[in-house]
């Protein structure tokens, strides 16, 4: 057969194939164990998505939770493990007719993180509003930097 009868040569790219299995291996990987609670892990039917920041004084968390009721959120934290769990419920429970396509998700949901020892667990702080719920877990005076203020003799 002569080249440049109609035949095309395909480039096969290792990396890309590579690239490729591993992704589908991480979804299988999240579908198994996305129960199991712990390092942003989660289980429930949906996943809030959240913002964390670090300051000298704190760590701030703002999740995204519409159409969530602030009594149907619980805050817990034991051993250094933050968990953050509730319910958005489904508006219509009787799915009445006219509904042509349902694609928010609806459903418990938990989000973990294991939070430094730096953090005191007294001094976490919840704001719900809008639909967003702030989390500020102050952290130990001990570990806060400070300033040393140099004296002369």
């Amino acid at each position: 057969m002569a080249f440049g009868s109609g035949t095309a040569v395909k480039r096969i790219d290792p990396f890309q194939e590579l690239m490729g299995i591993q992704d589908r291996m991480n979804q299988l990987f999240r579908s198994t164990y996305s129960g199991f609670g712990d390092d942003n892990l989660t289980s429930g039917a949906w996943s809030p998505v959240v913002d964390i920041y670090e300051t000298p004084e704190a760590i701030e968390m703002t999740f995204e939770l519409p159409g969530v009721n602030q009594k149907d959120i619980h805050i817990n934290i034991e051993n250094n493990l933050l968990s953050v769990s509730g319910e958005r419920k489904l508006e219509h429970e009787d799915m009445r007719e006219g509904y042509h396509r349902v694609e928010r998700n609806y459903g418990g949901f938990v989000r973990s993180f294991t939070v430094p020892s730096t953090i005191d667990p007294n001094g976490i702080n919840a704001v719900f509003e809008n639909g967003l719920l702030r989390l500020t877990l102050t952290k130990r005076p001990e570990t806060k930097p400070r300033a040393i203020e140099v004296k002369t003799r």
